[in-house]
C-alpha cells in the first residue's frame, strides 16, 4: 500500500487562497491598496510562492464581496465607486448597525462589556503611536467585535462586507486623513451598550455612523498609487 503523503495544512490550496485573501483585505481595509490598484497575478504569485491559478481563486472570492473588479483583457484591480454608492452603503449599515445595537445591548455580559472596553484602550494606544494603518483596521474591528456578541452571524456577515466597501469608499473619496472612527465615539457607544438600553444604544452607533460619514466629506479625492508589492509585503 502507498504512502500518504503527510501534508502541511498551510500548504494545502485552500489554506494559500485564504491567505492571500486575508492580506488583500487587510491592505484594502488600511487604504493602503485604494480603487483602481492593478492586481498583478505574477507579483502577488511571486510573494506567495503560488499558482497565479490559486491568485485567480483568491480574486474570485474578493469578487463576491464586492473589493475586486475584473475589467476585460485588462485583469483585477482593487473595486471603485461612486458618491452614490457610498450614501447607500452607509444607509445600510446604519439599518444593519442599529438592529445589532439594539440587540447587544439586551444580551450583553460584563465580560463582553470588558472586551470591548480593552478594544477601544487598544485603539487609544495605537492611535498615539501614530500607526494610522493600524487604528483604520482597529477601528473596523470595534464594529465586528459588537456584531458577533449579538449572536448573529449573519448580520455579522452582513455587516463585515459593508465595512470593507466602507473602507474602500474613504479610501477613494473621502478628504480626511485621520481615523474615521473616533475613539471617544466608540467610548458613547459602549456606554450606552453599559446602560443595557436598546434605544440608547440604537442611537449611540447611528449617530457614531452619521459622524463618520460627514467626517468623511465625500467627493473625489486622487491619492497616490504604491507600488504593490511593498505594501502586500507587510502584511505577508
Amino acid at each position: 500500500m502507498a504512502k500518504t503523503a503527510n501534508i502541511d495544512p498551510k500548504d494545502r490550496p485552500g489554506s494559500k487562497i485564504d491567505a492571500i485573501y486575508q492580506v488583500l483585505v487587510r491592505a484594502i481595509l488600511a487604504r493602503e491598496l485604494t480603487p483602481g490598484t492593478k492586481l498583478s497575478e505574477q507579483a502577488i504569485g511571486t510573494l506567495f510562492s503560488v499558482s497565479r491559478t490559486l491568485v485567480r481563486a483568491a480574486f474570485n472570492r474578493l469578487h463576491t464581496e464586492s473589493l475586486v473588479e475584473f475589467r476585460q483583457n485588462r485583469g483585477a484591480f482593487v473595486a471603485s465607486t461612486t458618491p452614490e454608492e457610498a450614501r447607500q452603503v452607509f444607509e445600510t449599515r446604519n439599518c444593519i448597525e442599529r438592529e445589532i445595537a439594539s440587540k447587544l445591548a439586551t444580551i450583553v455580559t460584563d465580560k463582553q462589556i470588558a472586551s470591548l472596553e480593552r478594544h477601544i484602550e487598544r485603539e487609544r494606544d495605537v492611535r498615539h503611536s501614530c500607526d494610522h494603518a493600524e487604528a483604520i483596521l482597529l477601528s473596523s474591528e470595534f464594529h465586528l467585535l459588537a456584531a458577533q456578541m449579538a449572536d448573529n452571524d449573519v448580520l455579522a456577515g452582513i455587516l463585515k462586507s459593508l465595512i470593507s466597501r466602507t473602507s474602500l469608499i474613504l479610501a477613494q473619496h473621502s478628504a480626511h486623513k485621520e481615523t474615521d472612527c473616533s475613539v471617544d465615539e466608540h467610548t458613547a457607544v459602549l456606554q450606552a451598550l453599559r446602560s443595557r438600553e436598546p434605544r440608547a444604544s440604537a442611537a449611540a452607533i447611528v449617530q457614531h455612523l452619521r459622524q463618520v460619514f460627514e467626517r468623511a466629506n465625500i467627493g473625489q479625492v486622487t491619492r497616490p498609487k504604491r507600488d504593490l508589492s511593498e505594501v502586500l509585503s507587510r502584511y505577508a
